[in-house]
């Protein structure tokens, strides 16, 4: 069990665009591949001041269930939110359309090595209270601190999940 209790709601958000850098195998474990994905597109949002937006988010999308697709052939796109006014970047940076609707989100307060065990109690939740995961539904990770600037080294973290339209 996770020390600090999650808080658990259901949320409307709104349509989002997000730039992100894909990658395809093994993840988990693994902080300085994340460390080094946020930074690639971080280098490209920096200069266009999109870093300096108030509500950008720092997200990981989870494409694939690790229960499903191997190891080898999992896919994360890790990055920022950004205007939806910019459609297209440059070089290894893509973007894409964060669309809107209603979302199961899960706020923890977390060790790196309780993500698992936070995935766990956010499905918990969602099988929980019968809600229904929209399908294709986007899952993601968005962070809301520096944990290296957290006294305990926790990542404050939300994670949210698309829901089916009632």
């Amino acid at each position: 069990m996770i020390a600090e209790p999650a808080i658990f709601k259901i949320v409307e958000f709104p349509k989002r665009r997000f730039a992100y850098v894909r990658h395809v195998g093994p993840y988990q474990g693994r902080p300085e591949l994340f460390e080094q994905l946020f930074n690639k597109v971080s280098e490209w949002a920096t200069p266009q001041g999109f870093m300096n937006i108030p509500d950008m988010e720092a997200i990981t999308i989870y494409h694939d269930s690790p229960e499903l697709v191997p190891e080898e052939k999992q896919r994360i796109s890790v990055g920022f939110t950004i205007p939806l006014s910019v459609k297209h970047a440059e070089g290894d940076i893509e973007v894409m359309k964060i669309k809107s609707g209603k979302y199961a989100l899960g706020h923890f307060e977390i060790l790196p090595e309780d993500y698992g065990e936070a995935w766990e109690e956010m499905m918990g939740f969602i099988s929980d209270e019968k809600l229904v995961m929209a399908d294709n539904a986007i899952m993601y990770e968005s962070y809301m601190n520096d944990p290296h600037k957290h006294p305990e080294g926790k990542h404050k973290v939300d994670i949210c999940v698309a829901l089916m339209k009632n």
